[in-house]
């Protein structure tokens, strides 16, 4: 019997443990995915091939076009490696702008290029043209071998770069200064990107005034939590204490309101805050959550375990019901206080319908709304998304690590009968 119970108990603890890395699995993935400078989880991009010339001249003149020179020719290479591009050097400079689709320049590591030139670069010009037109180039070591094939890395320094939008980098220009007019070939032009890399996080932090949804959600969840607090624990202190005519009515209307969806309920939310003046405004996010239906059923569900006895001792000692409310309901109330807290503060942090409803302008907007313009060119920028949602979940973190002891202790007396 004994060994059947110790097997039970096995089972169950490797049970939770499974369930347990189940739950863990969609944090972690977007936790990883964060690291990422292009792609998703499932495809990690971490270089990229801008070409190899082995298309035929009329494509690669829609990826490509020369720099010092009118034209570009693709030749058999001694390399090995089949077609290669041969540049005219004119005037001593030469060099080629390749496409490289949409990239921001602080998560690009570094390019590579095989070479071949019989002479040395006087100097050689990393740079960049943006989707506005604006093209910057630098002076930028460059590691090679004259004379023969040889692979060139070139490493990118971004805060050397005082363009307007380095965010959103199309071309990316390879300049060549020689002393000499000779032949200059170039093959295998790959991109590499950081990996992994912090800049998501940094990103997240500066643009599309994150952090200005971040104070947004904060100011909003903050007060929904105040108002439930004390408004919710004084409406349910009424219904479990006092008697009058109409109470379990009144009390049925609220449970009754919990049934409503809250799409019904938006339409007469919005002409009420439009009529209030509060559209686009923190007062319209802030008044339909600072008393909900669940808080005053919560916590009228908890203050009528506690027992009567007190209030009557405290009535004969001449305490007056704000006195009974403040000095002994509150304080024994405090473990479903903080589950009430931090339901709240999640819910309403998490919450997307209200405020893309009530909200119209950049400044307004909350976090979770914030979240769904983390796009670029059309496409959803998944490393920043993750990064973004990292950054959102930490509150709630902080927060279930705060009251994490009486929200635990909260269960246990919820279900011991005083």
């Amino acid at each position: 019997m004994k060994t059947k119970k110790t097997f039970i108990a096995k089972l169950n603890i490797f049970i939770l443990t499974v369930l347990l890395i189940l739950s863990l699995i969609p944090l972690v993935m977007t936790v990883i995915t964060s690291f990422i400078p292009e792609g998703d989880l499932f495809n990690i991009t971490k270089e990229v091939e801008l070409s190899d010339f082995e298309l035929p001249s009329f494509f690669l003149t829609k990826k490509l076009f020369p720099i010092g020179s009118e034209k570009f020719d693709t030749v058999d290479g001694d390399n090995n490696s089949g077609k290669v591009l041969q540049l005219d050097i004119k005037d001593g400079i030469t060099g080629i702008m390749l496409n490289v689709g949409d990239v921001d320049i602080k998560k690009i590591k570094d390019f590579t290029f095989d070479i071949n030139t019989g002479q040395k670069i006087k100097v050689f010009y990393l740079g960049f043209k943006d989707v506005e037109g604006t093209q910057e180039f630098i002076p930028t070591e460059i590691t090679y071998v004259p004379g023969e094939w040889s692979t060139a890395v070139v490493h990118v320094k971004p805060d050397r770069y005082s363009m307007p939008d380095t965010e959103h980098i199309n071309f990316v220009g390879l300049k060549f200064e020689f002393e000499n007019n000779e032949k200059l070939f170039i093959d295998n032009v790959t991109l590499r990107y950081r990996f992994p890399t912090l800049w998501n996080y940094k990103n997240v932090l500066q643009q599309n005034d994150f952090a200005r949804y971040m104070l947004n959600s904060a100011i909003v969840s903050v007060c929904h939590v105040l108002g439930n607090l004390i408004f919710c624990s004084m409406v349910a202190y009424v219904f479990a204490r006092k008697k009058f005519r109409g109470k379990e009515v009144l009390f049925a209307i609220v449970l009754s309101s919990m049934m409503i969806p809250l799409q019904v309920k938006i339409i007469p939310i919005f002409k009420l805050m439009q009529f209030l003046g509060w559209i686009d405004t923190l007062y319209a996010l802030i008044a339909p959550g600072v008393v909900t239906s669940f808080g005053i059923f919560f916590m009228r569900q908890y203050i009528e375990q506690i027992p009567f006895e007190l209030d009557q001792s405290a009535y004969v000692d001449g305490a007056n019901d704000f006195k009974i409310f403040t000095k002994i309901i509150m304080p024994l109330s405090t473990p479903a206080l903080a589950v009430l807290a931090i339901n709240t503060f999640v819910a309403s942090w998490n919450d997307l319908y209200m405020p893309l409803i009530l909200t119209s302008s950049n400044n307004m907007r909350t976090v979770q709304v914030g979240l769904a313009t983390f796009n670029r060119m059309h496409q959803v920028a998944w490393p920043e998304l993750m990064a973004a949602s990292s950054v959102a979940g930490i509150p709630i973190i902080i927060i279930f690590l705060i009251f994490q002891k009486k929200i635990i202790s909260g269960m246990v007396e919820g279900a011991v009968k005083y």
